[in-house]
């Protein structure tokens, strides 16, 4: 799967933080020997339909995790 997708589907990002590459059939991500996510995407907000979240800030996986006003998760926080 992709690495974004993967932490949206485990809560660590928010479940509205969209990239094309998470509609790629196929892709699975950069190569595992990769330290770090390529930061070349485009990422935009399922909410706000844009670049920037309901509280106009960056969407990106930096900003759009737990702690963020607007974040929202279907995964309940393991203890």
């Amino acid at each position: 799967m992709h690495p974004i997708r993967d932490a949206v589907l485990k809560g660590t990002l928010c479940a509205h933080l969209r990239t094309k590459g998470m509609f790629v059939t196929g892709y699975d991500g950069p190569p595992p020997d990769m330290p770090f996510l390529p930061d070349t995407a485009v990422y935009w907000c399922g909410k706000s339909g844009w670049a920037m979240g309901p509280d106009v800030l960056p969407a990106n996986p930096g900003r759009c995790g737990r702690g963020r006003g607007c974040f929202e998760t279907d995964v309940e926080p393991r203890a």
